[in-house]
């Protein structure tokens, strides 16, 4: 529209979008190829499931964990920093992690280095490609989630390939060098979007941290992340277990991989005509399907019946993760504007790493504890049964929070008339005072305020019970006095839509 952000949805987005997409099909990929590794590691170190999943436990942690202090640091440096520091971390940890003797070493390594190194980039990818977009937001976050999708796909199978071939150690440092390599291609794609006024940021982030649909958001994370990412650090070994061969385990990984990816453009495909925010709770109540369908998996006793049903498991349970991955940055910039998204989707996504540091841990530690994998399964369902109990209820429309969104340096403007429109009575006629012996009294006249500050000026009770607020881009009034620089608001269209 004229008057408008130039670069939103534009081509430059676009490219912003794919490079973003290769960093974190990279991140992902590499960290989740860790499971091809596990049980070779658990044979050379002599543990069980437990301490193993501890280090994948960690790395995840920190990897979404670290999001509060990205999402802060992106808001002020933007991302070509992040990235350059967060890559070298990543690919230096895991080329270290190849040389460990003893286990402890790798909660440091593989922990600190992949999981904090990744984190620095991870969630501000995802703020970064909700900046770029109004109308194609869903569909770019979309496609920057896909990435962790086709990391998950792709490199699971080439892990367990390098794997058969140079070992575990080997593995980690032919994968660090092809992490390497594509962090390098993505920062060359990868552009900030020019910069706009946001108004009080940290104000804006302070309300939305008071509102029930973040804490909703962000309590149901943490019980998705402690049952997903439980059963991605463990479901290769467990199916193991289960009599299925490596081979076969490895890949469940890749159905997993594969229907996150259906799972991201399915889901982000309808969200205009359905709403991300409805979308993001089916994602959540495909969960204690997924569990359902994987316990039963146990009961069987044919491993041809057995594959069947996982492979019914891992495309459930891909479907479910991909949606949630994919809708989380668009919902939260419907819910909560623009305006500190950085921030406010790094909290979420620390919320997430909480239950990330618990999942893996707590699935193999119970197995080690019981001597099967039945327990586990179950404890993970009902653990995605909560989550889905308190998301549910949580609002569609977005949270009624003053914001602004504008060309640096300028403030929120105040609307101006326009200089062709008939004056209006001061007072309405319907509106005349008379006094008690019927004399006509003066009336008591509310000066007219711009609303935007009257907004910001409201306490948050009362802000919370009115009309969501637009985005506002100044732009010139046909008609309005060109000399006095009168400008009116103009509500960018990327709100203007039904979740």
């Amino acid at each position: 529209m004229a008057g408008g952000p130039t670069h939103l949805d534009s081509a430059r987005g676009w490219v912003t979008a794919c490079g973003a997409a290769l960093s974190v099909m990279a991140a992902f990929g590499t960290i989740y190829s860790f499971n091809a590794f596990a049980k070779s590691m658990a044979t050379e170190f002599g543990t069980g499931h437990g301490p193993i999943s501890l280090v994948f436990g960690i790395t995840v942690f920190l990897f979404f964990g670290s999001a509060v202090v990205s999402g802060r640091l992106y808001d002020r440096f933007g991302i070509a920093p992040l990235l350059v520091i967060g890559g070298s971390m990543f690919c230096g940890g895991l080329f270290a992690m190849s040389h460990v003797s003893v286990l402890w070493h790798g909660y440091v390594l593989f922990g600190v280095g992949l999981g904090f190194g990744g984190g620095l980039f991870n969630a501000p990818l995802f703020a970064l490609t909700a900046m770029w977009f109004a109308r194609h937001r869903a569909v770019a976050q979309g496609l920057v989630a896909t990435g962790s999708g086709l990391g998950t796909m792709l490199f699971a199978p080439l892990a367990q390939w390098l794997l058969e071939i140079h070992g575990w150690r080997g593995g980690m440092r032919v994968l660090a060098i092809v992490a390497a390599g594509i962090f390098v291609t993505a920062l060359f794609m990868i552009k900030r979007p020019p910069k706009m006024e946001m108004g009080d940021a940290a104000r804006h982030v302070a309300l939305v941290v008071r509102s029930a649909p973040f804490w909703q958001m962000a309590i149901a994370g943490i019980f998705f992340t402690v049952a997903v990412i439980g059963s991605l650090g463990s479901v290769v070994t467990f199916a193991q277990d289960d009599g299925l061969p490596a081979r076969a385990a490895v890949a469940l990984f890749t159905i997993i991989g594969f229907a996150s990816i259906v799972g991201r453009m399915a889901l982000t495909s309808l969200a205009r005509p359905l709403g991300s925010v409805r979308l993001l709770k089916i994602a959540f109540f495909g969960l204690p399907i997924a569990y359902t369908v994987w316990f039963f998996t146990t009961r069987v006793g044919g491993l041809e019946a057995k594959f069947v049903l996982l492979i019914v498991f891992a495309s459930i349970l891909g479907v479910s993760y991909g949606g949630f991955v994919a809708l989380l940055g668009d919902v939260t910039a419907h819910l909560f504007g623009l305006a500190g998204l950085g921030a406010v989707m790094g909290m979420l996504f620390f919320s997430s790493g909480t239950g990330a540091l618990f999942g893996p841990p707590l699935m193999g530690f119970t197995a080690d504890a019981t001597g099967g994998i039945g327990l586990p399964i179950v404890i993970a369902g009902l653990i995605a049964a909560v989550g889905v109990a308190v998301l549910l209820p949580m609002t569609r429309h977005p949270v009624p929070l003053p914001t602004y969104v504008g060309p640096p340096g300028v403030s929120p403007p105040r609307p101006a008339p326009l200089a062709a429109s008939p004056p209006r009575p001061l007072v309405p006629p319907q509106s005349v005072m008379r006094g008690p012996n019927g004399e006509t009294v003066a009336p008591m006249i509310r000066p007219v305020a711009d609303p935007l500050t009257a907004a910001q000026s409201l306490p948050l009770s009362a802000a919370l019970r009115g009309a969501p607020p637009e985005v506002f881009w100044p732009t010139l009034v046909e008609g309005a006095s060109e000399q006095n620089g009168a400008t009116a608001p103009v509500a960018v269209a990327d709100l203007a839509r039904s979740n």
